[in-house]
């Protein structure tokens, strides 16, 4: 896939995540995919990626269930040199389930293979999102003040 190809791809699973579109969004999925999200405040097991579609679904079910209406904004992508992974840099611009704003920045980093995604990591800041979802996300920030 060439570059400009690769970025559209991109955008359009940005775009499927938004919608929410789960047929579109099988389709740009491999079957194997894993999605991770490496600032985990736990121990070395915290923070594995979800591997496999059923896996990824139900991941993205539990964050989905969270939020009313999901928007990437300034969007920033690059593709690798060898044009099997893009690095993404976006605001997120969302309305939570109860219809606070939530707001946060997130890099993401999409590897991809015969134009489906196999590999996806997720970057965005921690306090931000137990500040917004305490109930959910509060034993993080205990997990980070531990003297443990």
């Amino acid at each position: 896939m060439r570059t400009a190809e690769l970025v559209d791809q991109t955008n359009r699973f940005l775009d499927i995540l938004e919608a929410p579109d789960q047929a579109g969004m099988a389709a740009i999925l491999d079957t194997q995919v894993g999605w991770g999200t490496p600032m985990s405040a736990g121990g070395a097991g915290d923070g594995e990626p979800a591997r496999g579609r059923e896996a990824f679904a139900s991941r993205l079910g539990s964050i989905s269930g969270l939020m009313r209406s999901a928007r990437f904004t300034d969007r920033r992508i690059t593709a690798s040199a060898d044009n099997t992974t893009t690095f993404v840099q976006a605001k997120g611009d969302f309305v939570t389930a109860d219809g606070r704003p939530y707001q946060n920045v997130y890099v993401f980093r999409f590897d991809w293979r015969d134009g489906k995604i196999i590999s996806w990591e997720e970057y965005a800041n921690p306090i931000t999102i137990i500040q917004a979802f305490p109930d959910h996300y509060g034993y993080l920030l205990k997990e980070l003040l531990s003297t443990d």
